[in-house]
C-alpha cells in the first residue's frame, strides 16, 4: 500500500472519457494484481435516485471500472450494493448502474443475506454481519461518491462501505453507536474487516450542502481521482472542497490508528495539480456541537446541544406516506399518524439525531432545522 492518489480531470460522464481517465489513474497508481481474480465493486446507491441527482456513484463511472478491471486481467468483476431501503437489483436498476455493469462484462449481485465477518482488531466490533456476497471477492474496491454529510459531514470511500452491512440493519448500527465518535470508530472497523485495497471517488458531479447525502445539491467538481490507501484518498478529497479532515470523525478515528497513514503529509499526489481540481465554493457541513463539546459546563453543554443540533422537521402537506421514515428509524419514534396520516416523531426526546429519516425521504418532506 502506498501513500499516493492520482487524480484526473474529466468534464462529464463520457463513457470513453471516464474509462480513459481511470486507465491513467491506474497507470498512475496501480491498483493490485487482479489476474485471474474476482473484483468486488461497491459502488453508493443510497436510495434510487437519478444519476443527475448526484445521490448515487453514477453509472458511468461504475461500468467503466468493470471494463477497466478486466482490462487488467480480472477472472470476474460483480457489483454490489445494500440500499437502506429498496431492493438491490432493482434499485440499481432504477439508477442506471445494473445495465453498465452487466453491459461491460461484469455481474450485479445482490446484498442481502447476512454473514459474520471476523474483525479481530476493531476498536469498536470485532465481528460484523455482510453481505454473504462479500465472501466472493478477492479483491474489494469501494467506487464511491463524493457528497457532504449531514451526520458525519463528509461521506466518501471510506463510509461507502458501511453498505456492506445490509438493510435495515445499518440503521440499528446509528443506535448502537449513536455518539458520533463510536460511530466514526465503527466506520472504521469496517473498513478493516473488508480488507479493501483500491478506491476510485467519483467526483465529476459531487454533492454538497446541509442536505447531504440524499437531498444535498449536485455541484460540479470536475474530477476522478484513485488510490491503493483509501484513506489517503478520503483526506485529500475531502480537502480539496474544504473540509479540514481532522474533524471528519471517521478519518481522524483512522488516521490516529496508524494502519494506513502515520500523517497526512505522507500523502502525495499524482497526476493534475491539486490546485486544478481544488474547489473553494463547496458548500461543506459545518457542526456547531461538535466544537462546544468538552468546552462548556455539562448543563450548558447539554444546552447548546438542544439549541445548535439539527433536528428532523416533517412536512405533512409534501407527505407521500410511504413509511420509508418508519422502516429505518433506529430510535422507532416515527408514525404515521399525523395530519391525513402523514409521518411525524411521537416522542422527540428519543431521537438520536442520525438523520436516517432525511437521508430516505423520496420526497423531500423532512428538513433539518435548529429549532
Amino acid at each position: 500500500m502506498s501513500t499516493n492518489i492520482a487524480i484526473q480531470k474529466c468534464d462529464d460522464y463520457v463513457f470513453d472519457e471516464v474509462y480513459k481517465s481511470l486507465l491513467k489513474i491506474f497507470e498512475l497508481v496501480p491498483p493490485p494484481d487482479v489476474k485471474g481474480k474476482t473484483v468486488l465493486l461497491k459502488p453508493n446507491i443510497l436510495y434510487p435516485k437519478k444519476p443527475e441527482l448526484a445521490v448515487c456513484t453514477h453509472p458511468v463511472v461504475v461500468g467503466a471500472t468493470v471494463k477497466a478491471f478486466y482490462e487488467l486481467g480480472a477472472k470476474k468483476v460483480i457489483a454490489g450494493e445494500s440500499p437502506a431501503i429498496a431492493n438491490s437489483t432493482s434499485a440499481a436498476k432504477a439508477t442506471g448502474m445494473y445495465d453498465y455493469v452487466v453491459e461491460n462484462g461484469g455481474e450485479w449481485i445482490d446484498f442481502n443475506s447476512p454473514t459474520q465477518i471476523p474483525c479481530p482488531d476493531g476498536k469498536i466490533v470485532k465481528q460484523l454481519n455482510f453481505a454473504s456476497a462479500f465472501l466472493e471477492a478477492d479483491v474489494v474496491v469501494s467506487v464511491a461518491k463524493l457528497k457532504s454529510h449531514q451526520f458525519m459531514a463528509y461521506t466518501g470511500a471510506m463510509k461507502n462501505l458501511f453498505g456492506f452491512v445490509v438493510g435495515l440493519e445499518k440503521a440499528q448500527s446509528h443506535y448502537r453507536f449513536s455518539d458520533k465518535n463510536d460511530f466514526g470508530a465503527f466506520l472504521t472497523d469496517i473498513v478493516l474487516a473488508t480488507k479493501v485495497q483500491y478506491a476510485i471517488m467519483d467526483a465529476i458531479v459531487g454533492m454538497e450542502g446541509p442536505g447531504g447525502p440524499g437531498g444535498g445539491d449536485p455541484i460540479k467538481l470536475g474530477f476522478l481521482a484513485g488510490s491503493d490507501n483509501i484513506l489517503a484518498l478520503d483526506w485529500k478529497c475531502s480537502s480539496l472542497v474544504g473540509y479540514d479532515p481532522h474533524k471528519i470523525v471517521n478519518l481522524e478515528d483512522a488516521l490516529n490508528r496508524k494502519i494506513w497513514l502515520n500523517s497526512p503529509d505522507e500523502i502525495k499526489v499524482l497526476g493534475e495539480p491539486e490546485d486544478s481540481v481544488r474547489n473553494t465554493n463547496f458548500k461543506i457541513v459545518k457542526q456547531p456541537s461538535a466544537t462546544l463539546g468538552g468546552m462548556l459546563p455539562k448543563w450548558l453543554d447539554l444546552l447548546a446541544h438542544g439549541v445548535f443540533v439539527r433536528k428532523p422537521h416533517f412536512k405533512s402537506k409534501k407527505c407521500i406516506k410511504c413509511g420509508r421514515c418508519k422502516q429505518i428509524c433506529p430510535a422507532q419514534i416515527i408514525e404515521l399518524s399525523g395530519k391525513n396520516g402523514s409521518a411525524k416523531i411521537n416522542d422527540k426526546s428519543k431521537c438520536i439525531h442520525c438523520y436516517c429519516c432525511h437521508e430516505i425521504c423520496p420526497a423531500d418532506a423532512i428538513k433539518l432545522r435548529k429549532f
